[in-house]
C-alpha cells in the first residue's frame, strides 16, 4: 500500500508538473507576444517624437537662415544705396570724370563697386565703367525694364534682386538712385558673391550635407507639389519622387501636424516621419532593421528572465503543492482504501492543512455512522426477535457490513463468521453456494444443509458496485408449508399421492420424455370392499384399502406414482424402463405379492386382498396420459365383469384384452 501511494504521489507530481509546465510556457509564449509587440510599438513611438524633433531642428534652421538672408538683403540694400548715392555725388560736383574712363574705373575701385554706369533722363546708358554696354536703355530688356517707373519718378531710388542682366546675362545686382540735381540717373552693379553665398546655406542640399545621419536613417525634403526630393543625406534619393515610393499624400492639416508612413526606398521598406515646412515635406525614415535592431537582444534578455522566474515559481508551487497538497491527498486516499478494504477501525489524521484536516474529520465521523448504523441494526433485529440478517459489501471494500444475527442464520460460529465477513469474495462465494440450491418452485429460498437442514430466504440487490443483501430463515414456514402440501397431496389413510397431486406429476412427467421413456398405467380396483365394511365395518374397511395401499408402494419398480383416484380405486404408473418387459416384470412380482395379502378379522378369521386391474403401455399405445388412463380404465372394468382378481393389458387393435 505504501509502495502504492509513493506512485501515486509520483504520479500525480509528474501530471501537475507537466500541466503546470503547459501552462507556463504559454503564459511565456504569450508575455513573449505582448512584449515583442509593446517594444516594436515603442519603437515606432520613439522613431516618431525623435524624428519629429529632428524635423523641427531642420524646420528651424530653415527659418533661421531665411530670416538672416533676408536680414543680410536689408543690409546689402541700405550699403549699396549709400555707394549708390556716393557715385552720384561725385559725378554731380566732378562732371568732367564722365568721359574719362580711367576715372570712372578708379570711382568703382573707391566705391567698391563692379560696374559703374551713367543713365541721361531718357534712360539711356552713355558712360560708365562697361563701354560694351552703352545705348542699352532701361526698355532694352526685362532686366533692365525693372527702372523704367524711375523716368516718372525723381523720388525712386530702386534695389533690383539678383538677376541675370540684359546685356550678357551674367548675375548681377543693380541699384539705381537720381542725382540731386535731376540730370540723370546713377547706377552701380554688384556681383552677389556675399549674398549668393548666404543664400546657399539655405539651400535644401546644402542642409542635408551638414545633418549627421546614424546608420539605417535617412533625412529628406521633397517639394509637396511635385513630390521630387530636393535634398537628402542620401545624395542618391536626391531628385526622386516620393509618389515613386508608394507616399500618398495625406490632406494638409495632417501633413501639418505629422504623420508616419511606410515608404521602399532603395528595395527596402522604411518606417517613414513626415510633416510639412512651408513648401517642402521633411521626412526622416529608418530601416526596420535599423528600427527594430535592440528587439532581439531585449527578448533574449526577456526570454531568460521568464524562464528563469518560471522555474523558479515552478520549484515553488511543487514545493507548496507536495507539502500542503499531494502529501495531504494520497493521506487521505490511503486510510480511505483500508476503510474501503473493510478495516473500519482505520481513521483517517491529516492535518497538513485545515480543509484536509476537516475532510478527515468528516470521514471519519462517517465511518463512525456506518458502524452505529449496523449496530442499531443488529440491536433492533434482536429486540423485535425477527430471525433476519442484513449485509452489504461494494467491489471497493474488502470487508463485508452485516448484522449480528447473520452467524446464528447461517448456523456458523462467530470466530467463522467474522473470517467470512473479513473477506468479500469469500462471502459472496459462501453466498452463491447456498443459492445454487433452490428449494423446489419457491421463489428465493434456498436450503442450507446441516445435520438440521435450515431453509433461508435471500434477496439481493445490485445497485452499481454495491450489493445489499437480506436473509431471513424461513425454516418455520418452509416446513409449515411442507406440512400443508403434505397434507393435500397425500392421502391421509393410504400414505399415496392423491388424485389433485397425481394429476400435477404426470403434467410434468408427460413434458419430459426423456424421463418417462417407457411406461405403463395401471389402473385398479378393490373387488371385496363393500362386503367388508357390511360384514366387519368401515374400520376394518380401511385396514383393506391400507393393506392395498402397500401392495401399489411395494412395487419393486424405481420410478413409480401410485395414487388413490377415489374409495376404491388406485393407479399406478412405472416410468423410466428401456422395454417392455421390464415393466412387465415388475407388474407380475407385484400380482405375485398381492395374491398372497390377507387381512386379519375379528374372531380370527382373514380375508383376501384382491385387486382387479387393466394397464396400458406407452409408446406402444401414443396418446396423453389422460386418454392412456381412460384405455386402462376400460381394460379394468372388461376384468371386472370377466374374471375379478386378475390384470389385463389393453390392446388397440380389436380392443380385446389378452
Amino acid at each position: 500500500m505504501f509502495c502504492l501511494n509513493l506512485q501515486g504521489e509520483a504520479y500525480m507530481k509528474k501530471a501537475i508538473t507537466l500541466r503546470l509546465c503547459i501552462v507556463i510556457i504559454i503564459s511565456m509564449m504569450v508575455t513573449a507576444f505582448l512584449s515583442c509587440y509593446i517594444q516594436i510599438k515603442s519603437a515606432k513611438e520613439a522613431m516618431y517624437v525623435n524624428s519629429m524633433i529632428r524635423i523641427s531642428q531642420i524646420s528651424q534652421v530653415l527659418d533661421n537662415n531665411s530670416e538672416d538672408v533676408e536680414r543680410l538683403k536689408e543690409n546689402l540694400k541700405e550699403d549699396y544705396f549709400i555707394r549708390a548715392k556716393a557715385a552720384a555725388y561725385i559725378v554731380q560736383n566732378h562732371p568732367e570724370v564722365t568721359g574719362d574712363q580711367e576715372e570712372m574705373s578708379k570711382i568703382a575701385a573707391l566705391l567698391q563697386v563692379d560696374e559703374f554706369h551713367l543713365f541721361d533722363t531718357k534712360g539711356t546708358l552713355y558712360a560708365g565703367t562697361e563701354p560694351k554696354y552703352f545705348n542699352y536703355t532701361f526698355r532694352s530688356g526685362e532686366q533692365m525694364q525693372f527702372f523704367l517707373p524711375m523716368l516718372d519718378d525723381y523720388s525712386l531710388q530702386l534695389c533690383q534682386d539678383i538677376t541675370p542682366n540684359t546685356a550678357e546675362g551674367k548675375l548681377m545686382q543693380y541699384i539705381a538712385v537720381w542725382r540731386e540735381d535731376r540730370q540723370g540717373i546713377v547706377q552701380i552693379g554688384m556681383e552677389p558673391v556675399r549674398l549668393l553665398e548666404a543664400m546657399k546655406k539655405n539651400e535644401l542640399s546644402y542642409i542635408f550635407t551638414m545633418v549627421t545621419a546614424e546608420k539605417g536613417i535617412t533625412a529628406f525634403a521633397a517639394d509637396t507639389r511635385t513630390g521630387e526630393i530636393l535634398g537628402s543625406t542620401d545624395d542618391s534619393l536626391t531628385g526622386k519622387n516620393v509618389a515613386g515610393m508608394g507616399l500618398i499624400l495625406p490632406d494638409e492639416k495632417q501633413r501639418d501636424k505629422g504623420f508616419a508612413a511606410e515608404l521602399k526606398i532603395e528595395g527596402d521598406k522604411h518606417y517613414c516621419v513626415f510633416r510639412q515646412s512651408g513648401d517642402v515635406l521633411l521626412c526622416i525614415s529608418s530601416t526596420y532593421e535599423n528600427l527594430y535592431r535592440n528587439i532581439p537582444s531585449n527578448m533574449k534578455i526577456v526570454i531568460f528572465s521568464l524562464c528563469l522566474l518560471s522555474a523558479a515559481v515552478i520549484f515553488l508551487i511543487l514545493r507548496m503543492l507536495d507539502r500542503f497538497i499531494i502529501h495531504g491527498i494520497y493521506g487521505i486516499i490511503g486510510g480511505m482504501k483500508k476503510i474501503a478494504g473493510g478495516d473500519l477501525d482505520v481513521r483517517v489524521n491529516e492535518t497538513s492543512s485545515p480543509e484536509f484536516a476537516e475532510l478527515g474529520s468528516n470521514i471519519n465521523q462517517m465511518v463512525e455512522s456506518l458502524l452505529e448504523m449496523t449496530g442499531k441494526l443488529s440491536l433492533v433485529f434482536q429486540n423485535v426477535d425477527i430471525p433476519v440478517a442484513v449485509y452489504e459489501y461494494s467491489q471497493d471494500m474488502k470487508r463485508v457490513l452485516a448484522t449480528s444475527k447473520i452467524g446464528e442464520i447461517l448456523m456458523m460460529t462467530e470466530e467463522d463468521m467474522q473470517k467470512v465477513l473479513a473477506d468479500r469474495d469469500a462471502f459472496a462465494e459462501m453466498i452463491g453456494g447456498i443459492v445454487a440450491c433452490p428449494l423446489g418452485d419457491e421463489k428465493d429460498v434456498y436450503q442450507l444443509g446441516g445435520d438440521k437442514p435450515r431453509y433461508l430466504k435471500i434477496k439481493s440487490y445490485q445497485e452499481k458496485r454495491s450489493t445489499l443483501g437480506i436473509i431471513v430463515d424461513a425454516t418455520e414456514d418452509v416446513l409449515e408449508k411442507k406440512k400443508i402440501e403434505l397434507e393435500r397431496d397425500i392421502d391421509l389413510l393410504t400414505g399415496l399421492t392423491t388424485r389433485r397431486a397425481f394429476f400435477k406429476k404426470m403434467d410434468c412427467l408427460f413434458r419430459q420424455p426423456e424421463v418417462l421413456k417407457t411406461a405403463v398405467i395401471l389402473m385398479a380396483d378393490l373387488d371385496n370392499l363393500k362386503s367388508v365394511n357390511d360384514g366387519w365395518g368401515h374400520e376394518y374397511g380401511d385396514q383393506i384399502l391400507k393393506k392395498a395401499a402397500e401392495l401399489l408402494k411395494g412395487c419393486e419398480a424405481p420410478n413409480k406414482i401410485a395414487a388413490r383416484l377415489s374409495g376404491d380405486e388406485f393407479i399406478l404408473v412405472i416410468y423410466g424402463a428401456d422395454s417392455q418387459e421390464e415393466l412387465f416384470e415388475y407388474i407380475k412380482r407385484m400380482y405375485d405379492n398381492i395374491m398372497h395379502a390377507k387381512v386379519c378379522m375379528p374372531g380370527g378369521k382373514t380375508v383376501e386382498v384382491r385387486l382387479s386391474g387393466g394397464y396400458v403401455c406407452y409408446p406402444e399405445v401414443t396418446a396423453g396420459y389422460r386418454e392412456l388412463i381412460r384405455f386402462a380404465d376400460s381394460a379394468m372394468y372388461r376384468v371386472k365383469k370377466k374374471s375379478k382378481g386378475s390384470f389385463e393389458k389393453y390392446v388397440p387393435e380389436d380392443e380385446q384384452p389378452t
